[in-house]
């Protein structure tokens, strides 16, 4: 049994001895979470007002995290699995709660989010990627189709020819066979879809590899090693998480 890689919360329990378990001890719910996309450009502009922009660095998921004052019951599972990822040394994993679920509920079932994959060679740089919906279920063949993903979904690339790419991308547009124009180009078949990415795919994925919307989580380090809480006189534990996407 190895010991647990995802951050203590409601869902995610750890046990007494380190490892992922169901019956172990559970973090507390999240107070706030702030996530930023973090971006670097360099903009500037000519005597005549006109814009040169470019981007000058790749790109990273910022997630600050805070929590509501906690009993030492509710603090120790976070605060002790943080000290043992010692800062910066040992990436993790953090399960936001609003991406837990796709937003089109239909799309959610188990097989369905389950039976998108890439079409054809996705190239690093690219910021939309071609992907198909497989034989399972209905496919998108019109306008209110349900069964797809939709802008403001995240998901990862489960990609076995590269277990490091684990970067995690935020859907921002889809087109579908019936329904497209935003790009100008048509998906390939009724089953196949055309969706927006944020951030370019930093890596190429070859074709066939499953893409994850359900339960994704980010692969995060602490940016620091030091960890600090204050104990108020109610004796309630005050603590908030600064995470930084690892990649």
């Amino acid at each position: 049994m190895a010991f647990a890689t995802i951050l203590p919360d409601p869902i995610n329990k750890r046990g007494s001895w380190g490892a992922n378990d169901a019956s172990g001890d559970a973090g507390p719910g999240f107070a706030s979470v702030k996530l930023t996309s973090d971006q670097k450009m360099l903009m500037s502009r000519t005597n005549s007002q006109r814009v040169i922009s470019r981007s000058v660095a790749g790109h990273k998921w910022n997630i600050d995290i805070g929590y509501h004052p906690m009993t030492r019951d509710e603090f120790e599972p976070v605060y002790t699995f943080l000290l043992q990822q010692r800062g910066p040394l040992t990436p993790f994993f953090a399960a936001l709660p609003q991406y837990s679920e796709p937003r089109n509920s239909a799309f959610s079932l188990e097989g369905l989010v389950n039976s998108l994959a890439t079409v054809g060679t996705q190239s690093a740089g690219t910021t939309s990627l071609k992907i198909g919906h497989g034989s399972y279920g209905p496919s998108p063949n019109d306008a209110t189709a349900t069964n797809i993903p939709a802008p403001g979904d995240i998901f990862t690339i489960s990609d076995d020819t590269n277990t490091n790419h684990t970067k995690v991308y935020m859907v921002t547009y889809v087109e579908t066979y019936h329904v497209y124009g935003g790009s100008g180009v048509r998906p390939a078949a009724a089953t196949n879809l055309n969706i927006g990415i944020n951030s370019p795919l930093i890596k190429e994925v070859p074709t066939g590899k499953p893409l994850v919307f359900k339960a994704t989580k980010f692969k995060v380090i602490l940016p620091k090693a030091i960890q600090q809480y204050s104990l108020g006189t109610d004796n309630l534990y005050k603590f908030n998480l600064k995470l930084e996407e690892y990649l």
